[in-house]
């Protein structure tokens, strides 16, 4: 049975709060022991990523909304696996972002790190930690339903992949749109 937008979101409020403390948690983490362990990451991903950089901004945009929108997906599917994935993915990502954050504030200043991130970041952080919490969902269904309890996976499922077509995927593409066209106006600006 198909579920409100607005009665789902009621019911992944738990997990979305768990999944945006983690988040937090693990960006902060990262940031802080990111000197500690000399991590550069920057230098990383700009040898592997340089090709993308040099696309064109349609181009762009449609890789970026691919790659969250197919990480995202993998968060709610992979989420029946007692949800490790999903806090796998939560845990990375806030490392990395801490990480990414220490060496850009350190070289670029912190107006630079608002310009890039937070015009498409206000949309995309939340989405992505929506899909987390989906994949949170799933994996704690899966423990209740292998404890006996009378879970119904395949609706929880439908519900979940109903909610990431209709909400997610949109909204990813948007934030797509506002990194590739409205971000690098922004990072000129500010440089």
């Amino acid at each position: 049975m198909a579920i409100s937008a607005k009665s789902y979101l009621y019911k992944l409020k738990y997990y979305m709060i768990t999944a945006s403390l983690l988040f937090v948690f693990f960006t902060l983490i990262g940031y802080l022991f990111a000197e500690y362990f000399q991590v550069s990451i920057l230098g990383e991903f700009e040898d592997s990523y340089e090709w993308i950089i040099n696309q064109n901004p349609l181009a762009l945009m449609l890789l970026i909304f691919l790659n969250n929108s197919i990480k995202s997906l993998f968060a709610i599917l992979l989420g029946f696996f007692f949800a490790i994935i999903p806090l796998l993915f939560v845990t990375v990502n806030g490392l990395l972002i801490g990480f990414v954050l220490f060496d850009v504030i350190k070289t670029e200043g912190v107006a630079f790190v608002l310009s890039a991130i937070l015009p498409h970041g206000v949309i995309e952080i939340p989405v992505f930690l929506l899909s987390v919490a989906i994949g949170l969902k799933m994996g704690v269904q899966t423990v209740l339903k292998l404890d006996g309890r009378d879970i119904k996976l395949k609706t929880e499922l439908g519900n979940g992949l109903r909610f990431f077509f209709f909400y997610i995927l949109p909204l990813f593409l948007l934030s797509a749109f506002i990194e590739a066209f409205v971000t690098p106006m922004l990072i000129s600006i500010v440089r």
